[in-house]
């Protein structure tokens, strides 16, 4: 049943790739972007949730952490797409909540880890970090998303941090690195220049996230 589960988890993963792919170099907005990020939210939705099982079954708190961790920047990445109307609804509400919530765990088991792999130890504390930083800034906006080109620049760096966490499942399943923690943190530091290189593009220097 795990292996079936894995398969599947592969499968709805590379559905997830082919959407990224597609998102990132057709125009942004149009027809084949929409439907990129189409596929990928469904893909990351179906691949999240096998994790989420697996992780539960074979005990393995650590991907359940990560894999919290990637749905809410897929969450609120597809929220900023749709919510033209800028409202943030109670589901958006509540899910930032989690976030700082589940991240501040997330930091505390760091410290647990430590004494068996300090590896995931210094990957929960960075995901922890950046998980409670963008819950909260997502909680302090109230009841609206921005809007206009903002709300655009919070919609790509979210389905960015998505997408690196897209690479990073990748990376680690196939390559082998020594410690362990360069292949988890090396997309994010490099995604994150990425990232921040669009959102000047769209927004100019200033954006809050």
């Amino acid at each position: 049943m795990i292996k079936t589960m894995v398969g599947l988890h592969v499968l709805m993963g590379s559905i997830a790739a082919l959407g990224m792919i597609t998102a990132l170099v057709t125009k942004k907005g149009g027809l084949w972007h929409r439907r990129g990020g189409r596929a990928y939210v469904a893909g990351m939705a179906g691949a999240l949730s096998l994790a989420f099982i697996v992780s539960l079954a074979t005990g393995n708190i650590f991907l359940f952490f990560v894999g919290l961790f990637s749905a809410y920047l897929v969450f609120t990445g597809f929220r900023l797409a749709i919510a033209r109307d800028s409202i943030r609804n109670t589901l958006d509400k509540g899910s930032s909540v989690f976030m700082i919530f589940a991240g501040s765990v997330m930091f505390a088991f760091s410290a647990y880890s430590f004494s068996t792999d300090s590896s995931i130890a210094i990957i929960l504390i960075v995901f922890g970090l950046i998980g409670v930083g963008q819950g909260y800034s997502d909680f302090r906006r109230g009841d609206k998303w921005p809007v206009g080109k903002e709300r655009i620049a919070l919609h790509l760096g979210r389905m960015g941090g998505a997408s690196i966490a897209t690479v990073t499942a990748v990376l680690v399943v196939n390559v082998q690195t020594n410690p362990a923690w360069i292949a988890w943190l090396a997309p994010t530091l490099i995604g994150s220049v990425a990232i921040s290189h669009w959102t000047k593009k769209t927004l100019g220097p200033t954006i809050r996230t």
